[in-house]
């Protein structure tokens, strides 16, 4: 419900952002602060109050997972990240042209020359409402993921063979973890590689640091580059090879022994 009805209100289980309860950062002398000590607005009091079991919901939509000191670490990430900025920005301490990225909300607002009623406020928040629940949910669940594909890849690490990691699917996001673990590994993983949706197998090059996604530490041959499956066998030598992005960051081939060629005679050029 959205209302500033007094008598609605007392009728409610919750009241935020309004109404004093303690979910309202608008009372006189409110000073809840985080201790790192940014202060709390209504968004990171919910947060904070809500964290876990909205952590755990989204665990069960997705089935995976994690301890109770990983869904910590889940809320404090998220606080941080998300909430953080959200509570400045409602408290006023945000920098004038600093974003977030839940900063698109204001764009839903009537325009003043709508001349709306009170109630298109309401359709709009029904609207963003909506929205924003989507985006946290997803935001949630990528967390819980990143935690997940953290011990997925410290099992696989143990199989890296002549440079080359497979992974169980091409939206893992490998990147990051796999450039720390490259860091303190003398850049042992040179490609990624794994079954493509569309078939067959596919290899993505390692680039050196996160801040450089777009090198490679190993890149494709030049010559292949742009090759597809009636050129590329001819210009690889490899029959199986079916593509190489002209980046000649990313190929695929039909299947599992010729995708690794692919990434071993990469190797052997460089």
């Amino acid at each position: 419900m959205r209302t500033r009805d007094p008598q609605e209100l007392e009728q409610l289980d919750l009241v935020v952002d309004i109404g004093g309860g303690m979910f309202d950062h608008h009372m006189a002398g409110f000073n809840v602060r985080r201790i790192t000590g940014e202060k709390y607005a209504s968004a990171g009091l919910v947060w904070k109050n809500f964290a876990e079991k909205a952590i755990k919901s989204v665990m069960d939509d997705i089935q995976i997972f994690i301890d109770d000191d990983e869904i910590e670490k889940v809320k404090q990430r998220i606080d941080k990240e998300v909430m953080i900025p959200v509570d400045m920005e409602d408290n006023g301490e945000r920098e004038e042209n600093s974003s977030h990225i839940f900063s698109f909300i204001p764009k839903f607002l009537p325009s003043w020359m709508e001349k709306p009623d009170y109630q298109a406020y309401d359709v709009t928040f029904r609207q963003v409402e909506t929205i924003v629940r989507d985006i946290l949910w997803k935001i949630i669940r990528d967390t819980i993921v990143q935690i997940a594909t953290r011990k997925e890849l410290e099992m696989r690490y143990d199989h890296i063979k002549d440079g080359i990691l497979e992974i169980p699917a091409q939206t893992m996001p490998w990147m990051e973890q796999v450039v720390n673990y490259n860091k303190v590994h003398n850049n042992e993983v040179k490609f990624v590689i794994f079954r493509y949706p569309a078939g067959g197998w596919a290899a993505q090059c390692v680039p050196p640091s996160v801040e450089e996604r777009f090198k490679q530490l190993v890149p494709f041959p030049k010559e292949w580059a742009g090759g597809n499956e009636k050129t590329l066998p001819k210009i690889s030598g490899i029959k199986e090879a079916t593509f190489c992005h002209n980046g000649c960051f990313f190929a695929r081939a039909r299947t599992k022994y010729a995708i690794i060629k692919m990434c071993q005679v990469a190797m052997n050029k460089a």
